[in-house]
């Protein structure tokens, strides 16, 4: 399989570190390509020319971080990393959800800081800068329920603030949220987030 990826994607770290997770890395080949640029490999398989994007062996196209990780899911030992069936499924897409959501904020933050300083585009990255605020504050909560295994909700949560961290250390998300601090230092210290740092 290929992943087209760039290195610095939160997004292409959230289904590498679910392949590791699985057991399944060594089937993933890491393309490197800049969706900004069209490559002809890219555009051949996904025409939104976004990453990441995995094409399989046989040709199958999956498009989406949530869409890969769903397919990678299939694949490889233990549970299921997004459940099957019952309540605990849709509590991990609820928490995944959010999580992705922080990606999100922080993924156009990153790109309009990028771009000459305007008014609107300024309040615009603070109220994403907010967004993010008002998740993690939600999840220093609820961080309880992350303990019962590493599924898709967990790992993305994980990518999320190694991002911050990557992308926005002045944010200093961990000031007031002791327990998801905690929770972020052990998650960080499983091979799927050692073997998928960053990198430019």
């Amino acid at each position: 399989m290929q992943l087209f990826m760039v290195g610095a994607s939160p997004y292409a770290r959230k289904v590498l570190a679910l392949a590791v997770e699985r057991g399944i890395r060594e089937l993933i080949e890491i393309v490197i390509e800049n969706p900004h640029k069209r490559p002809a490999a890219l555009l051949a398989a996904n025409p939104l020319s976004k990453v990441p994007t995995l094409v399989t062996k046989e040709g199958g196209v999956h498009i989406d971080s949530l869409a890969i990780c769903s397919f990678l899911d299939t694949m490889g030992g233990g549970p299921p990393s997004i459940p099957v069936e019952g309540s605990h499924r849709w509590s991990v897409l609820r928490r995944h959800a959010l999580a992705h959501g922080v990606l999100d904020c922080s993924v156009s933050r990153r790109v309009d800081s990028l771009l000459a300083p305007e008014y609107d585009r300024l309040a615009g990255m603070e109220r994403q800068r907010q967004t993010t605020i008002r998740v993690l504050d939600h999840f220093e909560i609820e961080i309880d329920g992350f303990a019962d295994g590493v599924e898709l909700d967990a790992i993305t949560l994980a990518c999320a603030l190694s991002y911050l961290d990557f992308r926005f250390p002045e944010d200093e998300w961990r000031l007031g949220r002791p327990r998801l601090t905690t929770w972020h230092a052990e998650f960080e210290r499983r091979p799927s987030m050692q073997q998928t740092a960053f990198f430019t």
